[in-house]
This record gives C-alpha cells, sequence and structure tokens, in this order.
C-alpha cells in the first residue's frame, strides 16, 4: 500500500495542496471511517433478507432500526457526483427498505427461504439493482469526480474524504484488484507516469492531463478473460484427481515434471509459467530439504475477472474439503501459495509460506484419511459446483458445521474440546438446520419435525454398531474369532451389508463381549434385526427418547443463545441429538444438490430399507431380498 511520505517531498511549488491531499486520501493507512461504504451495508441488508432469522433478527424493532440508521448514514456521506448518477435506483431501494421495516410482525417473522411476500421481493430486486448502478463504471468514475472536488474544498476539516475513498475502493474491489488500482492511481496523479512504466520516475504531465487519465484509468472495466487459480497446500496429501472444473495433483511429483524435459501431464504448460522462476510452489530436492507445497490444486474459473479469483477458487475447494473432511474425518491441509494464470499466462503470485500446524507433526495416517474422503466425497461435489454455483444457504450450512466441527477434528487432537466447545454444538446444529430449511424453502421448524420422524431408526441403526463395537473391543481367549469378525466388519470391500454380518454372526460376536452388563442389551439390539416385533418395540421406545430430547435440545439451544441457565450435563445429553439433526439436514442437502434434485423433496424421501422396516418387514429379510434381486459387488 502506498504510504504518505512517498509522494510527499517530490512536488515542485506549483503544484496545489489540494492535489497532495488528494493522492494522500488513497492511502488506507490511517484508520477507517465508522461510516459504512454504500455498497457494504446494501449488501448487508441483502445478506439479511436472504439469510436472517424472522423471530430472532427482522422482528426486533432494534435490528430494524440499526439498519436503518447506517443506510442513511452510508447516503449522507455520498457525494453530489455520485448521489446524481444513482439518485432513481437509490430512491427505489430507500422506498423498499421503509416498506419492509414497517411490515406487520407476521411478515418479519417469516423465516428466510420462504419470503416470497411483495415488500420481501421488492427490498431483494432494488438492492440488486442499486448494487449494479454502484458497480458501473459511471458510477465509480463519479466516486473519484466526488473525492477530487472533496479534496478541492480547502473548507473541509472532518475527514470528509473518507468514506468517499472508502466506497471508491469497495467499487473497484468488486471487479479489480483495489489495492493495486489505487497504487496505479498514485502514479499516475502523484508522479504523471502510467501504471506500468518503467523507469520509474516523475513525468512533467500536466495537471489537467493527469486528472484526466487517472478518471478514465478508474473507470476502465476489468479484462474478463481466461482464468485459472493455482493453490498450493500443506499437507502429505498424495492423489491425482480431476473433476468438474478442479484438478488435486500431487506437488512432489508435477512441479519436478513442469519443465520442458519432464513428463507429459495435463495442464502441464500452466504449472511450468508459474514455477520456471522459482519463486512459487518449491518442492524439496534433497532429504534434508523441506518442501513449501505438498499439493496442488488447479481450478479452473473460465471466463472472469481476475479480481477476487483466488477467493472464488478457494471456496470452491473448501467446499470440496469441508464435505469429505465432515463425513470421513482427516487432517485438514493448509492453503500456503497461489498462482493465477490469465489468458496462459502467469498473473500475480503469493510465495509466502505458512507454517506447518495439524494435530501431529506429519500426520502421515490423517492425511490419508482425508485424501480417501477427497477421492470417495470429491468428484461429485466438484461435478456439481461445475455445474452450478454452490446455493448461498447451502454454503452458509457448511460453513456453520464446519465450524461446529473444528474443535473435534483431527487437526485438535491435541486439544482437549472445552465445555464451550461442546456446548457450541447445539445453536451451531440448529443453525445449519434453519439453513439448509432456507435452501428448501422449507419453515424450520416442518424440518425439524421431519428430521424428528428420522430419529428412532438412525438411532437403532447407530445403537446396532455401537452394540457390534463393544464387542469387538479385543481381550479375551478367542483370538482367531476376534480376528475374523473385526476384518470383516472394518473391511472397505465387505462381503455382505453390515445388518446382514450382524444377524448371521450374532452368536459370535455376542460370544466376544466382555461387558457383561450390556450383553441383555446388545442380545436384544441383535435379535432386532430378524425380529420386527423386538424393532417396532425398540423404535416406540426410541421414538419417546426422541421427543423428550427434542424438547430439552429446544429448552437448552434458547438457554444458550439467551443466557438462561443450563448445566453442562444437560447440555452434553443432547449433543448426540443436536449433531444428528444438523448432520442429516446437511447431508440430504447436500445429496439434493450433488443429484439436482428438488431438496424439500430429498429431505422428506425415505430410505427403501425403512420404507420396508415400516411395513412389517425385519432387515434380515429385507437385505437378503435385496441382494437376491440386485445382487452384491464383489470386488
Amino acid at each position: 500500500m502506498m504510504i504518505d511520505y512517498n509522494v510527499s517531498d517530490h512536488w515542485s511549488e506549483d503544484d496545489p495542496d489540494w492535489l497532495k491531499s488528494l493522492v494522500s486520501s488513497l492511502d488506507q493507512n490511517h484508520g477507517a471511517s465508522t461510516v459504512l461504504p454504500l455498497t457494504v451495508i446494501v449488501e448487508e441488508i441483502t445478506e439479511w433478507v436472504e439469510l436472517a432469522s424472522g423471530t430472532d433478527a427482522w422482528k426486533k424493532p432494534t435490528n430494524r432500526n440499526s439498519l436503518q440508521r447506517d443506510l442513511d448514514e452510508s447516503v449522507g456521506a455520498i457525494g453530489s457526483s455520485l448521489h446524481a448518477h444513482i439518485d432513481g435506483p437509490l430512491a427505489a431501494f430507500q422506498r423498499a427498505f421503509a416498506k419492509l421495516t414497517r411490515s406487520t410482525p407476521a411478515v418479519l417473522s417469516q423465516p428466510p427461504g420462504t419470503r416470497v411476500d411483495a415488500v420481501w421481493t421488492e427490498t431483494l430486486s432494488t438492492a440488486r439493482n442499486l448494487l449494479n448502478a454502484l458497480d458501473s463504471d459511471q458510477a465509480v468514475r463519479a466516486s473519484w469526480d466526488d473525492l477530487v472536488a472533496t479534496a478541492q474544498d480547502r473548507t473541509l476539516a472532518r475527514r470528509e474524504y473518507r468514506p468517499i475513498a472508502e466506497l471508491l475502493f469497495e467499487q473497484l474491489r468488486r471487479g479489480l484488484r483495489a489495492e493495486s488500482t489505487f497504487r496505479d492511481l498514485v502514479s499516475i496523479v502523484a508522479y504523471g507516469r502510467d501504471p506500468d512504466e518503467i523507469p520509474v520516475g516523475t513525468k512533467d504531465t500536466p495537471l489537467a492531463e493527469r486528472l484526466a487519465n487517472a478518471r478514465a484509468f478508474v473507470g476502465t472495466p476489468a479484462a474478463v478473460e481466461p482464468t485459472v487459480v493455482w493453490l498450493g497446500y500443506q499437507g502429505r496429501i498424495h492423489l491425482h484427481l480431476s473433476a468438474g472444473r478442479v484438478s488435486f495433483i500431487d506437488a512432489h511429483w508435477a512441479v519436478p515434471n513442469a519443465g520442458p524435459d519432464g513428463q507429459d501431464f495435463e495442464h502441464k504448460a500452466e504449472l511450468w509459467e508459474l514455477v520456471q522462476h522459482g519463486h512459487v510452489f518449491k518442492v524439496a530436492k534433497r532429504m534434508d530439504e523441506e518442501s513449501d507445497v505438498d499439493f496442488l490444486v488447479r481450478v479452473d474459473l473460465g471466463d472472469t475477472t481476475a479480481a477476487g479469483a483466488v477467493a472464488r477458487a478457494v471456496d470452491i475447494v473448501n467446499t470440496i474439503l469441508n464435505v469429505a473432511i465432515h463425513n470421513a474425518g482427516g487432517i485438514r491441509p493448509h492453503l500456503a501459495q497461489y498462482g493465477l494464470i490469465r489468458s496462459g499466462r502467469s498473473g500475480s503470485f503469493n510465495f509466502m509460506v505458512a507454517t506447518r500446524d495439524t494435530g501431529f507433526s506429519d500426520d502421515h495416517y490423517g492425511a490419508q484419511i482425508t485424501a480417501d474422503a477427497i477421492e470417495t466425497y470429491g468428484p461429485r461435489i466438484a461435478e456439481a459446483l461445475a455445474r452450478e454455483e454452490l446455493p448461498r444457504f447451502l454454503a452458509a450450512a457448511i460453513e456453520v458445521q464446519t465450524t461446529a466441527d473444528r474443535p473435534f477434528s483431527r487437526d485438535m487432537a491435541l486439544r482437549k474440546p472445552s465445555e464451550a466447545d461442546i456446548s457450541s454444538v447445539i445453536p451451531l446444529a440448529d443453525r445449519v438446520v434453519q439453513h439448509v430449511a432456507a435452501h428448501a424453502a422449507m419453515n424450520p421448524n416442518d424440518l425439524f419435525s421431519l428430521l424428528q420422524e428420522r430419529w428412532p431408526h438412525a438411532r437403532w441403526l447407530a445403537d446396532l454398531r455401537r452394540a457390534a463395537g463393544m464387542c469387538l473391543i479385543g481381550g479375551g481367549r478367542r483370538d482367531d474369532v476376534l480376528h475374523e469378525l473385526t476384518v470383516e466388519w472394518f473391511s472397505d470391500r465387505p462381503k455382505q451389508p453390515w445388518i446382514l454380518f450382524l444377524a448371521d454372526r450374532a452368536d459370535d460376536v455376542i460370544s466376544l463381549c466382555r461387558l457383561e452388563h450390556e450383553r441383555a442389551w446388545i442380545a436384544r439390539m441383535f435379535a432386532s434385526v430378524s425380529d420386527h416385533a423386538i424393532y417396532s418395540t425398540l423404535i416406540d421406545e426410541y421414538t419417546a427418547e426422541g421427543k423428550v430430547l427434542e424438547a430439552r435440545r429446544r429448552r437448552v439451544r434458547n438457554a444458550l443463545v439467551h443466557g438462561n441457565p443450563a448445566s453442562f450435563t444437560v447440555v452434553a445429553s443432547v449433543r448426540e441429538y443436536a449433531e444428528f439433526l444438523g448432520g442429516s439436514a446437511l447431508n440430504l442437502g447436500l445429496e439434493s444438490y450433488v443429484e439436482g434434485t428438488a431438496p424439500a423433496t430429498a429431505l422428506a424421501t425415505r430410505t427403501d430399507e425403512f420404507t420396508a422396516m415400516q411395513s412389517g418387514q425385519d432387515a434380515a429379510t429385507y437385505w437378503r431380498a435385496r441382494i437376491a434381486a440386485e445382487g452384491w459387488p464383489t470386488s
């Protein structure tokens, strides 16, 4: 970023003071205004309309009043040139927002995803029209004109330039790289040279020409061109996978082979364009060296602008990583470097290396878990992301779920989760369900009811696995039987569905049980696989349990959010149930996105197994009939 003293000691006596003020106003090192740029507050209101709760957010007058005050303050800070340019879209948005804030409690209480009333849709449409107007080249030039006019008005003494400069910065960053554009403006106005001109120095360019050049430059639209981002990650993840617009590549193999004499591989020329000068993606050549990166991810963004390209690519990769790690565990790789390819040529890159930081140093096993998870879940997610952008509510749900998972992840294995970590699961899981409900355009209470109906059968399946785990913990004298059963139980290619394994080998599994106090319960669980009457009794018990847990979860959630009493024992008792709600909602929402089906339909659809068992068939009979009809993979 430009610093004041770099432009304050070369001025001639003929240069007016306001010109020095204009140049130094482009420096952002001296604090920010408390006034939000108009683009920021309009986007904030848009996000509130799309994502914020009705009862907990919009219905509260203090929240609506706060948004209105911020909007009024932002509008009051814009200059006359910009105000004249956006007058129509601004007035339309102000009217729509004022109408929304005066709506009835019934309208304001509507949850996100169900807001189809005119007051909601008009606020969104007018907000988007206003943002489009602010994004236009003419609006950017108008903000520049206002900044010049503010610098020329030597009577101003309340730092009026700051909100105007900050709004200009926000307008530029939506299509250009705002930091470099501000630096280039300094080159043009202060030194009279073109931004990329070499050698660097001061040119005798007339003031009027400098200002004209700056105005033309600031309003030049960003180039739209083929854009590819290469991301370098640390983490011993070895895989080669291409799906959709994303490719995972082992850096230790690809970088040495990127040169002209190396083996051919897809996108070799792009990688060579980045690494040929040795500034980025360095890998170890000797045993005593450490690589800057371990694997690369190539993200093809298609024809787009360079501004924000890296952030968009990181979001795509994070979606794949978040889904994979949430489902399978593993370590989270760390982004260390990036490189940008524009129209086949190297653009910007970052060669700063992040510190390696995982739960265990050189956690090869954790890295392999992540690699396997990416291979399992990555292709379908990547293909879906290539087909369409991740829906906003679903993206928000993934982000919240990732936050909830973090304290319990393998990366944090050396740190015991605190009571605060465990307590946070309940409101975060609640938020995941609400985001998925909004994605499906459902009332959150309706989705909670659907998920609660899934609990009994899901709890039965989980308890079956729990019972088997109790028997296979080891010890005892039947090592040969334990080994045989354990190998089959944990096999990646089982000979039959796990539930049939329990039905066929129940006696052998129970014979290994050393937890005598659990033996009767385990025997009952295994018997329920083949006896529908026992299954039905268990389902009735789990249904009653679910009603108690749902009421307790709501009480605990409200207590944690609003500061009511909630002992940690009570909080911990609903953690598993809360995780089931959030995890089930997210998985079903993601499945509908990947398959391209209606999310509301996916959330209401039950498995064939569940339907058959609800109709009176036991699980063993269902699976035997299914295998007889469809077969079972043998390899």
